[in-house]
């Protein structure tokens, strides 16, 4: 099983018995504001939970949707790395902490991780994020990762009776690298 660590968090690959706790941080109505009523279903997750765990079985291994846990094994929600364009050495990057842990910087620390793995061990030379240009706690910690906007796209989904923009942001290697450098 693929697993890294942090000071207070355990990411690992997904487990079978991992839905329950998986769907818990979906099944939250300030998370499911931003996305459409029919991918807010147990089925809808159900399929998304059967994708991740087959990606862990990939070879070579493309997607890294990670479980984060706490270290008594508390699963507090995902994140992951997933490459999308091989040539391009190009990410796409999300996570998800269930409400009940947000405020304690778990999502920082475990990104950070994610970013540090996806850079140094992956070879990843961009990460990039979508999310709905209306949610203010994505863009948040995409900004608070040192990501940069890249633009806006315009209207690119219609569900609640409205069309939605899109928030695109990224960050390279060497922005990383320096970031991290001035951390340390």
């Amino acid at each position: 099983m693929f697993t890294l660590q942090t000071e207070r968090l355990i990411l690992r690959d997904f487990q079978p018995g991992d839905f329950e706790a998986f769907f818990a941080t979906t099944n939250d109505p300030e998370y499911q504001q931003f996305y459409a009523e029919e991918e807010m279903t147990r089925p809808f997750w159900q399929k998304i939970f059967t994708h991740i765990l087959e990606g862990t079985a990939e070879t070579p291994r493309a997607s890294y949707q990670l479980a984060i846990c706490l270290p008594d094994g508390t699963l507090i929600g995902t994140g992951g790395v997933r490459l999308e364009d091989a040539a391009n050495q190009q990410a796409s990057f999300g996570c998800a902490i269930g409400r009940p842990f947000w405020g304690h910087g778990y999502a920082t620390e475990a990104c950070r991780t994610l970013f540090d793995f996806a850079f140094e061990q992956l070879n990843i030379h961009r990460i990039y994020a979508d999310t709905k240009a209306k949610n203010t706690r994505a863009r948040a910690l995409a900004e608070h990762l040192g990501m940069q906007l890249d633009g806006i796209l315009r209207q690119t989904q219609f569900f609640r009776g409205e069309w939605w923009d899109t928030a695109i942001y990224s960050i390279l290697k060497n922005e990383w690298k320096s970031a991290t450098d001035k951390r340390r």
